[in-house]
């Protein structure tokens, strides 16, 4: 993959490549991690241009614009087995195919050095080609459990790289950690003052991921009339069936990609089992209960919940057991910020890229 052959103090593979890929799309989950490595792959010269793939759901364009990132948009909306009809069926059969048939059309014009796939329905077509093509390919697994299409790169020869320390599923897979998206503190009252909102004395935010939650977000009133807090702000908009007020601790402060301010100002959060969300909140040592949600697929979100527990000390609560909120709450206000052990050294950037130096020297 590399080609001059550049080796750092410990003899491994620094040099730029030409050209690399990244394919990732569904939801935030898959896109950040990806383009926290584009952007880390382009600030250390690691190659000379990153050529993302994305699907075309408007979610996946609001992200990526977010970013000043144009990706090649494959016609894709979903996996072919997520949809319940058949004419949703065959319509995302079809995209499938397309999907493939304007992958080849760019492999001839931009043939890659090397590929990362991040994962989901967007990463199958480029994982064929590059298979086909005997391009040096690496699957970033963001979640404990691998997904579908990780599981055929693991047969079909490619590398995995997992975001935990297992990945269910694939019996070969090299612990790296999860990218996250560069993040800096900044003042309580100014990030209080971005989301137009007042500071409080102790702050619990709800996050529901990027395509936010209506029952997770549905608890804010019961986080707020806990008394736990003396305000509770949910990032998304509010359920359908609230009332404009909902309730007078609790704050909607609708999607936000720029997550700084909410950081900045949470001193605890309420939050699904996103693989993204639990490594930024692990990185930032930000107290967390994690509610997972049960319909995700294979039951990914439990498995990702159990890791984050492991190793970060935070806990696990089912939504189904209203009464044991208040519990879970009062165990969470008794942590303090701790972030998770990191080997500086050995960021998931830098370990995710020697998968790929490692796979192409084989």
């Amino acid at each position: 993959m590399n080609r001059d052959g550049t080796r750092d103090s410990k003899g491994r593979s620094v040099a730029a490549v030409g050209k690399v890929w990244i394919a990732a799309g569904g939801t935030g989950g898959h896109i950040f991690p990806a383009l926290a490595f584009g952007r880390w792959i382009l600030e250390r010269k690691k190659a000379d241009q990153v050529v993302y793939f994305s699907g075309n759901r408007p979610l996946e364009a609001e992200i990526y614009a977010s970013q000043g990132v144009v990706p090649y948009r494959l016609p894709l909306a979903g996996s072919p087995l997520g949809s319940s009809s058949l004419t949703g069926r065959i319509g995302r059969w079809a995209g499938l195919l397309g999907s493939f048939f304007r992958v080849g059309r760019v492999v001839e014009r931009e043939r890659p050095d090397a590929c990362f796939l991040f994962g989901g329905y967007v990463s199958l077509s480029p994982l064929l080609w590059c298979y086909f093509l005997g391009i040096p390919t690496v699957v970033h697994e963001q979640n404990a459990r691998a997904g579908k299409v990780t599981r055929l790169a693991a047969r079909l020869g490619a590398r995995v790289a997992s975001g935990w320390v297992e990945c269910q599923g694939v019996s070969a897979f090299v612990p790296v950690g999860i990218p996250i998206r560069p993040m800096k503190a900044i003042p309580r009252e100014e990030a209080a003052a971005t989301l137009g909102v007042n500071a409080g004395d102790f702050v619990i935010g709800v996050v529901g991921g990027s395509l936010s939650s209506a029952s997770l977000a549905s608890l804010a009133g019961q986080i707020g009339a806990s008394g736990k807090a003396s305000l509770v702000i949910v990032l998304g908009p509010p359920p359908d069936a609230a009332p404009v007020s909902f309730d007078p601790m609790v704050r909607f402060v609708g999607r936000r990609w720029d997550m700084t301010p909410f950081y900045s100002l949470c001193d605890a959060v309420v939050c699904r089992a996103g693989a993204s969300t639990l490594a930024e909140l692990a990185a930032l040592g930000i107290p967390a209960l994690v509610v997972p949600w049960k319909k995700a697929a294979d039951g990914h979100q439990e498995a990702n919940a159990r890791c984050f527990a492991a190793l970060t000390g935070n806990s696990v609560w089912d939504e189904d057991d209203r009464p044991a909120l208040n519990a879970a709450l009062s165990r969470l206000l008794k942590r303090s910020r701790v972030r998770a052990a990191v080997d500086k050294e050995d960021s998931p950037n830098e370990a995710l890229w020697r998968q790929g130096t490692r796979f192409s020297a084989q």
